[in-house]
């Protein structure tokens, strides 16, 4: 198979230390690709490694870790993988023969990581479909690693640039009862009022949920009544938890809080999306059942004007 290569002007955005305007010109600017990937990425082994810690949706965890060997200063995606030690054997947490990490991302060494999303991973480790499935496994001795890697601006990942760190183990972890279940992201823009994203507007917001097509998949998928916007324009964008506006979790055309003019083509419209306050603006929309998927897996959107 043919390997890819990346100039680094591919990814500007990433770059933390810019280069100049001469050596944009040079023959040796740094590249990405499967032939100088990282090597070296080392996860710290926590304070609280020895200590009896009970999870909980208030708690969490601390981890640090080393900055991986890239050849030059980039902002780099990290992940989080959950693991049950067994008989001196780490079970990661997989869902069909595939990782599967934690709901959050950082961009930083150090992160403290949700005691909740511990808890969930462990719950699906072991393999709990329902509550009632559910048994109380007591403190045991929990791994878990880092990934790296580097992303385009749309939050497509770049081929060559992943690694995973060593793993470390925290010796008396407890869970409890997190089963997994589909969730919801909320349609958040003048056809909903532009009503605040918060949790006291849960209520007024259920109707501009769409859901999850299975747990865990990251595809959200949803048929809703938009109003009539001929003589204006219809704008949008997606919400994935009601902490407000300022909460990080907008996801957009752009990083910008500013509307994209977008149009439909035989009555579709397909298109990028990325964690961003950028809205998605159809003029002249007539109204009507709008089809919406967005995939958060390739970071793509497609709006069907359903008949």
């Amino acid at each position: 198979m043919k390997a890819k290569y990346f100039n680094i002007g591919v990814l500007m955005a990433l770059v933390a230390t810019l280069f100049t305007a001469c050596d944009s010109d040079r023959d040796d600017n740094p590249v990405v690709g499967p032939n100088n990937a990282p090597t070296e990425f080392v996860l710290n082994k926590p304070a609280m490694s020895e200590q009896y810690i009970q999870l909980s949706k208030d708690n969490t965890v601390l981890l640090t870790w080393s900055q991986p060997n890239y050849a030059f200063p980039v902002v780099t995606s990290y992940q989080v993988q959950v693991g049950v030690v067994k008989d001196g054997t780490v079970k990661w947490n997989e869902a069909d023969g595939q990782p599967t990490y934690l709901e959050s991302s950082f961009t930083s060494c150090t992160a403290n990581i949700s005691g909740e999303e511990i808890a969930k991973a462990i719950c699906q480790i072991d393999g709990f479909a329902t509550e009632d499935d559910y048994v109380d496994q007591g403190f045991r001795e929990i791994a878990m690693r880092i990934r790296a890697s580097i992303k385009t601006t749309t939050g497509a990942e770049i081929e060559g640039t992943s690694i995973l760190s060593n793993y470390v183990t925290f010796k008396r972890m407890a869970a409890y009862c997190m089963i997994p279940s589909k969730t919801c992201i909320w349609v958040i823009g003048n056809c909903s009022g532009w009503q605040e994203p918060s949790a006291g507007n849960a209520d007024a917001l259920a109707d501009w949920r769409i859901w999850e097509t299975e747990i865990g998949s990251k595809i959200y998928k949803g048929v809703v009544e938009m109003p009539d916007y001929s003589s204006d324009a219809l704008q949008f964008r997606f919400y994935t938890k009601l902490t407000g506006w300022d909460g990080g979790n907008s996801y957009g055309t752009q990083v910008d809080d500013a509307p994209i003019d977008c149009e439909f083509s035989n009555g579709e419209f397909k298109g990028d999306a990325l964690t961003g306050k950028g809205s998605w603006k159809f003029a002249g929309f007539p109204g009507g059942k709008l089809d919406i998927t967005v995939d958060m897996n390739s970071n793509k959107v497609t709006f069907i004007i359903a008949e």
